[in-house]
């Protein structure tokens, strides 16, 4: 297995829980089917990206290899949405405790997890070694694994019956060349940095500071409230489809930040400091200048990087679109919010990974022309979660208990799965290009960027309930220890999980900056009374302080009544 991080860790930690099961029962078949596992991790310690201290570890600077995050970096989604089957945060903290958590109180939770009852989980994880390349042998019917030890260099070949990838989905950044080579080309003397390089200088890039940020996603958030808290002097978002999360927040502490929706950066200044935005849908026809800018961050996102599995191990890169002969003449869109104003839209060119659920050339995790290679992949809103099933659902497939289907069977379960989540607008409109060339066409005072519009909030908990069921569906089966229903109907506790993801996005919808706490207020002060354990009952607390004013992360920093709990 490639990767210690949350991925390597859970599936270590399947194999444990199933194992200590089979004993129990005395089950002996059981037992001599389950897979011995090595794991190899380039850093010193498991956690991947949780880890506070990664920078310390080896080849850091090494932007092709470094799996680096910005600092300081918090949950974007309620905690009680990936509390864990076996060990609940009551018994880990002891105390209720705020929806949203710093990474470092998650990191030890997820390890103490781990290691509750199996103190030496790790002991098969070879630390301070970097897979150099992944190959397999069609005449040993086994993969060739080379790997290196960071600090000697030396190199050893090993030989494995199955191989995972577990290397995480941000192995390295991703940079828009067309935006980096306008600002490079313009002669830009800012400075220009992307959001996994924003380490202990951060302060300095930002306070008094005009930056701008380039991408709405889940790090433009974090990364702008935390420059608002060191002080900076404003923050400018290019939000080209203004569907990031970011674009989603009614209101941004102290009046400092401006979304651009739609609008990309098409020049720079003759000073070098300023840098000209050009609307996306006006073809060129609108512009507008934002001078002095100190900072441009790229908030765009990671590439994974499998450079060390050969290409024919590797999903498709270059992925064909669905041709219009596997799409069902029957198929159609349910009536929806916007369905008056689209009218009936047939489907566009897809590919089945825009849509974040289903991989060109994967069947649940197995690569389908060699099933023995596995991946990990993140597909949901709730990541965590998301990883602890697959890991489940991996090892189910190793053991023999989900069997596999035909390659037929298994590309017509891919279709089916993304025929389903087009049937969602927000699904359908990330894969679909007909669909996302007409909700295109909308203004930015249109209904469906009213996040406070009924319509809006119908369609973002229908989004929330899709996740939830397909989770459901792999939970069911992989024989996860925890059932949150079904694809078709989810019980209490996934209809509970819903409301919490839901209750995450009013957090963002529901500021305002009419409002009298306006000047403070962040989606992390939100009245979290609407989220619960589903394991114990007990709710979340408020944080100690208004965000911004935070100092500190532990739990005695951010939770004011550390009242216990049984």
């Amino acid at each position: 297995m490639i990767g210690c991080g949350p991925s390597g860790m859970f599936f270590l930690h399947s194999i444990a829980i199933r194992r200590k099961r089979l004993e129990q029962e005395g089950n002996m078949e059981g037992l001599a089917a389950l897979p011995e596992v090595t794991c190899f991790e380039k850093s010193l310690s498991p956690g991947g990206l949780w880890k506070i201290d990664r920078i310390n570890d080896r080849n850091d600077d090494d932007e092709k290899q470094s799996g680096n995050m910005y600092e300081a970096m918090w949950t974007n989604g309620p905690k009680e949405s990936f509390e864990f089957f076996d060990y609940t945060f009551d018994e880990h903290f002891g105390c209720a405790m705020p929806m949203f958590m710093p990474r470092q109180l998650i990191l030890e939770y997820m390890l103490a997890r781990c290691t509750k009852n199996n103190p030496n989980i790790f002991d098969n994880v070879k630390f301070n070694t970097s897979v150099r390349s992944v190959n397999f042998s069609e005449d040993l019917g086994k993969f060739v694994v080379q790997t290196a030890d960071q600090e000697t260099e030396s190199v050893t070949e090993s030989m494995f019956d199955k191989c995972i990838w577990a290397a995480g989905a941000n192995g390295r950044p991703k940079i828009p060349q067309t935006i980096s080579k306008v600002l490079m080309a313009g002669g830009f003397k800012g400075r220009i940095m992307h959001s996994s390089k924003t380490g202990t200088d951060f302060d300095q890039c930002v306070r008094g500071r005009k930056i701008l940020i380039i991408g709405d996603s889940y790090s433009a958030e974090d990364l702008t409230l935390i420059a608002i808290k060191l002080g900076v002097k404003s923050v400018d978002i290019c939000s080209r489809s203004g569907g990031g999360i970011a674009s989603g927040t009614g209101s941004w502490p102290a009046v400092k930040v401006i979304v651009h929706y739609s609008y990309i950066p098409t020049g720079v200044t003759s000073d070098g400091f300023g840098v000209v935005l050009t609307s996306d849908k006006t073809k060129g026809t609108e512009e507008m200048i934002l001078d002095d800018i100190s900072t441009v961050i790229y908030c765009t996102g990671y590439l994974e990087n499998m450079d060390m599995l050969h290409p024919t191990l590797q999903p498709a890169n270059e992925e064909p679109y669905i041709a219009d002969y596997d799409i069902p003449k029957d198929w159609e869109m349910p009536h929806n919010a916007l369905s008056e104003e689209f009218g009936d839209i047939p489907l566009g060119k897809m590919l089945y990974s825009d849509s974040g659920y289903v991989r060109q050339g994967v069947y649940r995790g197995q690569l389908m022309s060699n099933p023995n290679m596995m991946f990990f992949f993140e597909r949901f809103d709730v990541p965590l979660l998301d990883i602890d099933v697959t890991a489940w659902l991996l090892l189910a497939q190793i053991t023999g208990d989900l069997l596999l289907p035909s390659f037929t069977e298994m590309k017509q379960f891919n279709l089916d799965s993304l025929l389903h989540a087009v049937k969602n607008p927000s699904t359908r409109e990330e894969c679909d290009e007909n669909y996302k060339k007409r909700w295109g066409l909308v203004d930015d005072h249109h209904w469906s960027y009213d996040y406070s519009d009924e319509r809006v909030v119908h369609m973002s908990k229908n989004y929330c309930d899709l996740q939830c069921r397909i989770l459901a569906r792999d939970m069911v089966d992989s024989k996860y220890p925890l059932q949150i229903g079904t694809y078709d109907k989810l019980n209490e506790e996934g209809k509970a999980m819903v409301e919490f993801d839901h209750a995450s996005s009013l957090a963002r919808y529901d500021l305002d900056e009419k409002s009298a706490n306006a000047s403070w207020r962040t989606f992390r002060d939100c009245n979290p009374s609407k989220c619960y354990s589903i394991r114990t009952g007990t709710k979340a607390v408020p944080l100690k302080c208004r965000w911004l004013y935070l100092d500190g992360e532990s739990v005695e920093d951010i939770v004011d009544d550390m009242v216990k709990v049984e």
